[in-house]
């Protein structure tokens, strides 16, 4: 299956939509435009049996060594990931810029599965509707915050048009950790190797990333209603 459309950020952003779920319904991107386009901005979801080789350029520029670190078979595993999930080219006009995998939790090949499941404390978090985000690469030439952003924020609203992902997990350096709060990501918790260096695992709720994104508005607060002697007070009354 491919999936094609403009950015997140154009009001004509038209991707075919899987029925949702009540659950998935809630995160659905709203009408919401962010104040920063990127023109000319589309993604598609890639046939990994014979679109592997479009991608191969930007993979070479993956860090490698902390995932082989973590887990030494991760190399060996790279075509069977590649298969079971959903690997996306993001293009600008006509050039393959980027590239982004989500692996579906389940199958037991994610790092996050393999190597993280005993040691964290979200144990629901890594459920049927948890998937790994990775490989999530830029070209040298056009690596920018604006760009990185745009590009994750049409990633992430593609996986959740064509599935009911509710949980996102990484593994990556405390460096990167730190970048990712920007997009609704928190720090699950760390490994510290001996002698080498420190390895992260991130997550986040689908609801967090989209709000972080731009791709929908935090929800309205109603002002909390006070009462006193089972009556209430005005809601324009200043309390001390």
């Amino acid at each position: 299956m491919q999936t094609t459309g403009p950015s997140p950020y154009i009001p004509s952003h038209r991707v075919p939509r899987a029925r949702p779920t009540a659950r998935h319904r809630a995160v659905q991107p709203a009408q919401h435009i962010p104040p920063t386009a990127v023109p000319g901005l589309r993604i598609r979801v890639l046939d990994m049996a014979t679109e592997q080789s479009l991608i191969m350029g930007l993979r070479q520029h993956a860090p490698m060594d902390a995932e082989r670190d973590l887990d030494p078979s991760v190399d060996k595993l790279e075509l069977q990931k590649d298969r079971l999930g959903l690997v996306m080219g993001i293009y600008q006009h006509d050039e393959l810029i980027a590239t982004i995998r989500f692996i579906p939790f389940g199958h037991g090949v994610t790092l996050a599965e393999k190597r993280w499941a005993e040691v964290t404390r979200s144990k629901e978090g890594f459920g049927a509707r948890s998937w790994e985000v990775g490989r999530l690469i830029v070209a040298p030439t056009h690596r920018s915050m604006a760009l990185l952003r745009a590009c994750l924020a049409l990633a992430v609203q593609t996986l959740i048009t064509s599935t009911d992902a509710q949980y996102l997990h990484a593994s990556c350096s405390p460096l990167l950790a730190r970048l990712y709060r920007c997009f609704g990501f928190v720090t699950e918790t760390t490994i510290q190797h001996h002698n080498g260096p420190q390895h992260v695992l991130i997550r986040a709720l689908m609801g967090d990333v989209v709000r972080a994104l731009g791709l929908a508005p935090a929800p309205a607060v109603r002002p909390r209603q006070l009462y006193v002697r089972a009556r209430a007070l005005p809601q324009n009354t200043r309390y001390m």
